[in-house]
C-alpha cells in the first residue's frame, strides 16, 4: 500500500483549522448516484447500517442519526435499520460476518492491517466508482491510503486524530499537582492524586487497545522518535530489541505505581470514557475524537485541557504523536442493494463535514472543514486540541494498524496481562518476536 506519511496528514488536518477549505455547502447534498445509476430506485429497500456509535449523548450518535434521517425522508422507499455495537463487540461481528461472507450493508473497519484481511478476502466492496472529483476532494490529501490495497480505496473514513493526555484541571487543582511535563512527573503524581481520592488515569483496558495505543506513544519516546514499527516490519528491527523492552518496562512501571483505577482491566472503552466525562479521573489518554463528547458533558465542560504525551526518561519529542487515521465506512462486497449502499455513504460523507461542524464535532474528521471554529464557539478545548495539530513533527499509528494480526492479538493480550499480574517483560518481547516470525508475509 503506498501510504503517505503521517505529518503530511496532520498538517492537512492543521490547515483545515487555519483556513477554510472547501468541505461541504450550507445546504444538505444530496449527492449523485454511483457509475451505473440505482437499479432499485422506487423499490423498498432495507439497509443494514453497523455503527460504532452507542451512546445517544455523544455528538457523533447525531450527527450520523441526522444524516440518516434526512436521507431516509429524501428516499422514502429506503429504510435504514442501526446495528449499534461498541468496538471489540463490532470488530467480532465484522469477523464472523466476513467468514461467512455476509457483511452489513455498510460496515465499520480500522485502516492498514486491520482492514487488509478483509479486503484480501474480498468481503468488502471496492469503492472507486462512486469516489468522483466531488466526494474525493472533500478529503484530506493522502488520508485515502491509508484504506487502500493494489489500486483500490475499500473504505472512507470520517475521523483523522492525534492522541494525548486530556487532564481535569480542577481535579489537578484538588491534588495540588501540576500539569505534567515528563512522564516520570505522571509517575510520581499517583500517590497525590491516591491522597486525594482521584484514580490519576482511567483506562479501558477490557477492549486492550486503548493501552496498547498509549504504548505506542511511548514506544515512540523511548525510540527517540517514530518508525520503530514500520522498521519492524522493513526487517531492521526485532520485537527483542531493547528499545521495545524499555517501552515495556516503562508501562509496567506505570501500572505498578498505581496509576490506573482499580479493576482497570474489566472497565471498556465506553466505560472509561463516561468515567472521564463524569470527573472521575484526573487524565485520560485518548484520541481528539473525545473533544466533542467531552464539550458535551456538564460535569467537565470547560475544566480540561488537552497535553501530548511527554518525554520518557528524558527521550523522545513531544511534538511527535500516534496519529489515528479513523474507523471508516465500508460496504459488504455481497450485498442485495449495493448501488443503494454506494449512494447512500456519498449523501452520508457529502454531508458530515457541515453536520459535524454545525455539531461542534468537526475537531479531527478526515474531511476539509468549511468554517471559523472560534466564530462558531468552539470551545477552548477543541481550539487547545486543533492547535496541537499544527505542533505536530513526526507520527506513528497505533501498533494494531501497523503488525499483522496474529503479532497484534499476542501485543493485545500480553499488555492487558501487565494489568492483573507481574510479568517478565524480557519474555513478553520474544513472544512478540516468535509470533512475529512465526506470521510475516
Amino acid at each position: 500500500m503506498n501510504k503517505k506519511s503521517a505529518l503530511s496528514l496532520v498538517l492537512a488536518t492543521a490547515l483545515t483549522f487555519t483556513l477554510a477549505a472547501c468541505g461541504a455547502g450550507n445546504e444538505v447534498n444530496s449527492g449523485n448516484e454511483p457509475a451505473g445509476g440505482d437499479k432499485t430506485e422506487g423499490k423498498k429497500i432495507t439497509l443494514t447500517f453497523q455503527t460504532l456509535q452507542t451512546d445517544k449523548s455523544t455528538p457523533g450518535y447525531q450527527v450520523e442519526e441526522e444524516i440518516v434521517n434526512n436521507y431516509m425522508k429524501e428516499n422514502p422507499n429506503v429504510k435504514i435499520e442501526w446495528d449499534r455495537l461498541d468496538i471489540e463487540q463490532q470488530k467480532v461481528k465484522l469477523k464472523t460476518q466476513a467468514a461467512s461472507g455476509e457483511v452489513a450493508d455498510i460496515t465499520m473497519v480500522n485502516p492498514g492491517a486491520q482492514l487488509q484481511p478483509f479486503a484480501n478476502g474480498k468481503v468488502l466492496a471496492p469503492l472507486n466508482d462512486m469516489l468522483d472529483v466531488e466526494l474525493k476532494g472533500t478529503f484530506l490529501e493522502g488520508v485515502l491510503d491509508y484504506y487502500s490495497f493494489d489500486g483500490n480505496v475499500y473504505a472512507l473514513p470520517y475521523n483523522m486524530n492525534i492522541a494525548g493526555i486530556f487532564y481535569n484541571k480542577e481535579l489537578f487543582e484538588k491534588a495540588g499537582v501540576e500539569v505534567p511535563k515528563t512522564f516520570e512527573d505522571i509517575v510520581a503524581s499517583v500517590p497525590k492524586f491516591k491522597e486525594a481520592g482521584i484514580p490519576a488515569m482511567i483506562l479501558g483496558g477490557k477492549d486492550k487497545w486503548p493501552l496498547s495505543f498509549m504504548f505506542t506513544n511511548v514506544l515512540q519516546r523511548v525510540s527517540g522518535g517514530p518508525k520503530f514499527l514500520d522498521e519492524v516490519v522493513a526487517g531492521n528491527k526485532q520485537f527483542t530489541d531493547p528499545v521495545f523492552i524499555e517501552a515495556l518496562q516503562k508501562t509496567k512501571e506505570l501500572i505498578q505505581a498505581g496509576a490506573y483505577q482499580e479493576g482497570a482491566a474489566t472497565y471498556d472503552y465506553n466505560t472509561a470514557s463516561q468515567q472521564f466525562r463524569d470527573g472521575k479521573a484526573a487524565m485520560y489518554f485518548m484520541g481528539t475524537w473525545e473533544v466533542a463528547s467531552i464539550d458535551a458533558s456538564e460535569a467537565v465542560n470547560g475544566k480540561v485541557g488537552f497535553l501530548p504525551f511527554p518525554t520518557v526518561g528524558g527521550k523522545g519529542n513531544p511534538s511527535d504523536y500516534v496519529v489515528a487515521p479513523g474507523t471508516a465506512y465500508a460496504l459488504g462486497a455481497n450485498s442485495d442493494h449495493l448501488d443503494e449502499s454506494k449512494k447512500f455513504l456519498k449523501y452520508l460523507l457529502l454531508n458530515y463535514p457541515k453536520v459535524a461542524f454545525d455539531k461542534k464535532a468537526a475537531v479531527g474528521l478526515a474531511q476539509k472543514v468549511d468554517g471559523d471554529f472560534k466564530a462558531a464557539g468552539y470551545s477552548e478545548l477543541a481550539i487547545e486540541a486543533l492547535a496541537r495539530f499544527n505542533e505536530v513533527q513526526g507520527g506513528d499509528m497505533n501498533f494494531d494498524n501497523v503488525i499483522e494480526p496474529a503479532t497484534t492479538q499476542t501485543h493485545l493480550t500480553g499488555l492487558q496481562s501487565l494489568l492483573i499480574k507481574d510479568v517478565n517483560v524480557e519474555e513478553l518481547a520474544a513472544e512478540h518476536q516468535k509470533t512475529w516470525e512465526l506470521n510475516k508475509k
